[in-house]
């Protein structure tokens, strides 16, 4: 039976094949073009990271694993879809000199049966109730002509049959999509739409269920049979069949945006019977009945109107598909990596608070504490005075007074100063659990934004880990003159000895207290500049050491992460448009393919502008001198399976956008151009009732316009 379809249309078969060759080597280029631009973009991330890793404390900071980790992710994602492009072209290239159609549907809708039918088969393959009977792409050739049965997608545990169908929907250039009345499944529209995701052209048939063969033993029921064919009516009841074309038809419109879909209904059973060597005497009559006819006629008249048009959608579809895809990843990658950048500079703003607040207070602590420290050496002065002056061992009692004090202090001090460490990682560690948490609560697709669990500051505290041994012999060091208490003592050795001997010549009391009163001052004096000194260098090491160099290095840290994203986000956006205009290029090419098969005579770089939405719209401004009459619009419209729209092209751009706008019904008058500069808008006064129509079905059409012209559009 498929034979009679290829003997009618073999001429255009080569043509075909001819057609396929040239644009598979079109679409080669554009993958290498491709290539380079993924290329491109991984190598400057790459050096990016190389950059940032230049820092010898960079490969401890947690931000800078994130930034490899995402660099990779992008590297990933940007390769495997390239891989995908590859793979789908290689296909495409093992099978250049065949049209090929797709049996494509649901599991039990009769696909077998009518693929056994179309091959004139022995029936062995057709199912018996079973929930999975096609398991393998079945695949037949005639000449040029290549039918495929594809597994049935909703089938039990079918998993694997779906992802096959839908790898197989690339390389058709035509899709048989087989429902049943049985029972229109919402399934098979979202299938649908995956077949529109792809924008392949696709015919509805739809098999009518009625049994020819005897339930108990298997075979052909002449009775049955006989009754259908004296009233093949009471099968085809056209009332219930219509209305289940119009809930199809309904669908595709609305989540679909075609206007009109074509539903043919069949018997597929018949149709196998028909080939049967038992049923020959009314073979004819089977065939006839089937209405397999109709879906054969239809084959024919779309391979020699529109195969040419069908293999080179099929080659540039497949291509921009793959492209739109990568595009809108680095798109949705930008957004997300923007999101992070922009709330790590908050985060900054709060460390910046952070510090402004913690450093001043551990200071204070410092002095606080020495003070605390001090006072029992002062208050301890005058006692030592009233009680030792004169004595022969004053001076080793002071002496191991201030010995043992000198440790006491240096103790709690550097106890003291553990303290503060450890509520300055305390504080940071609180932090990175709200910056988690924080994280976390915005809503990322993990899918896009790759692994981002591990806390971004859980090296943040790393420039405050220092010891208290370091702290303590730098300090001390520092201040070692101070509690050298021999120094201390020679300083006052000539007030103590003419304490001592007056008290032992004279024993005047006036010259005596003036003695201690002189003793007491000078002890203090000292003893409080001892106090001075300690705050000082322990404030001195934790400014230098802690506070700003913690300060400094931790913020540089953050905000160099935080630029690090907005770099990648601003290559991602570079890339992203580089894609789109490649996009563009693609575009070119197809329509000029489509143009010229159309009798049009033109090339890729003919066209003023063009804007598609793959599957749902497309402008093209042509030049004026061009003539495409309504035939050739419509028939780009049907081949494409989109709105596509020509329009003449104007000089002055208020004209231009009024154009772009259609169908909506703009006239120049109603076009504003504001140019402030930086950039061009222009605003287009629309009553209320026709906004809808130059807006569009989400936005759509002034979508399309603003692309088209190249300048926002603003309805006012």
């Amino acid at each position: 039976m498929a034979q009679q379809v290829v003997n009618q249309v073999t001429g255009t078969l080569k043509e075909c094949s001819t057609v396929a060759k040239k644009v598979y080597r079109e679409n080669i280029n554009f993958r290498h073009e491709l290539e380079q631009m993924l290329k491109d973009v991984n190598d400057k991330l790459n050096n990016k990271y190389t950059s940032f890793m230049i820092d010898p404390d960079a490969k401890n900071f947690d931000f800078s694993q994130m930034l490899e980790s995402l660099i990779n992710k992008i590297g990933s994602q940007t390769s495997s879809g390239l891989d995908e492009l590859t793979e789908a072209l290689n296909k495409k290239r093992k099978h250049l000199n065949s049209f090929t159609l797709s049996l494509f549907g649901r599991t039990k809708a009769g696909k077998s049966t009518i693929r056994e039918a179309l091959t004139g088969g022995t029936g062995e393959t057709i199912g018996k109730g079973a929930q999975r009977t096609t398991r393998d792409i079945l695949r037949y050739d005639w000449n040029g002509l290549r039918l495929l049965d594809v597994p049935g997608f909703e089938a039990f545990k079918g998993d694997d049959d779906t992802v096959k169908a839908h790898e197989i929907l690339d390389q058709s250039d035509m899709i048989l999509f087989l429902t049943s009345d049985d029972s229109v499944q919402p399934g098979e529209f979202d299938e649908m739409s995956r077949l529109q995701e792809l924008n392949k052209h696709f015919i509805v048939v739809m098999n009518v269920k009625h049994n020819l063969l005897n339930p108990d033993t298997g075979q052909p029921d002449e009775r049955e049979i006989l009754r259908f064919l004296k009233k093949p009516e009471r099968v085809f009841d056209y009332d219930r069949l219509s209305e289940h074309r119009k809930h199809i038809r309904s669908y595709v419109k609305n989540h679909l945006n075609i206007n009109q879909v074509e539903v043919i209904w069949i018997h597929a059973q018949s149709a196998f019977l028909s080939t049967t060597e038992e049923l020959t005497k009314v073979s004819e009559k089977l065939w006839e009945a089937s209405m397999l006819d109709k879906v054969y006629d239809r084959i024919i008249r779309e391979i020699n109107r529109s195969g040419k048009h069908r293999r080179v959608l099929t080659f540039y579809d497949s291509t921009i598909h793959f492209i739109h895809k990568l595009e809108k990843m680095l798109w949705e990658e930008r957004k997300l990596i923007r999101s992070q950048a922009f709330f790590m500079k908050e985060k900054k703003i709060e460390l910046i608070n952070f510090f402004n607040k913690f450093n001043p207070e551990s200071n204070k602590r410092i002095e606080q504490q020495a003070q605390k420290l001090y006072a029992p050496l002062q208050q301890w002065v005058p006692y030592f005075v009233d009680e030792y002056i004169g004595r022969k061992d004053a001076l080793s009692v002071l002496e191991n007074q201030l010995k043992e004090k000198s440790k006491q202090i240096e103790s709690s001090m550097n106890n003291h100063m553990k303290e503060i460490i450890s509520d300055f990682h305390s504080h940071l560690s609180e932090f990175t659990r709200q910056y988690q948490y924080d994280m976390e609560s915005i809503q990322f697709d993990q899918r896009n934004i790759g692994d981002f669990r591990k806390g971004q500051m859980g090296k943040i505290t790393k420039w405050s880990g220092i010891t208290m041994g370091a702290a303590s012999t730098v300090i001390f060091i520092a201040t070692a003159n101070i509690w050298n208490p021999v120094g201390l003592i020679l300083l006052g050795t000539s007030a103590v000895a003419g304490i001592s001997s007056g008290f032992m010549k004279n024993r005047e009391s006036k010259k005596l207290t003036k003695a201690k009163s002189e003793a007491k001052q000078n002890l203090l004096k000292y003893i409080k500049e001892m106090e001075s000194k300690t705050i000082s260098g322990y404030q001195s090491y934790y400014n230098k050491n802690i506070s700003k160099k913690g300060k400094r290095e931790i913020l540089e840290k953050v905000e160099g992460y935080s630029e690090g994203l907005l770099f990648v986000a601003d290559q991602l956006k570079e890339k992203a448009a580089e894609l789109d205009g490649l996009k563009e290029k693609l575009n070119r090419h197809l329509f000029a393919h489509l143009l010229q098969f159309e009798g049009v005579t033109c090339e890729a770089g003919h066209f003023k502008s063009i804007a598609r939405e793959q599957g749902v719209a497309t402008k093209i401004i042509v030049h004026k001198e061009w003539y495409l009459n309504g035939f050739t619009r419509a028939g780009l419209e049907e081949i494409c399976g989109e709105h596509v729209t020509l329009l003449s092209d104007e000089s002055d751009l208020r004209g231009l956008v009024a154009e772009a706008l259609y169908p909506a019904k703009i006239n120049v008058d109603q076009v504003k151009i504001i140019d402030d500069g930086k950039k061009i808008t222009a605003q287009v006064t629309v009553p209320a009732s026709a906004k809808g129509l130059a807006i569009g079905k989400q936005g759509m059409n002034i979508r399309l316009a603003q692309k088209l012209c190249n300048v926002k559009i603003e309805l006012v």
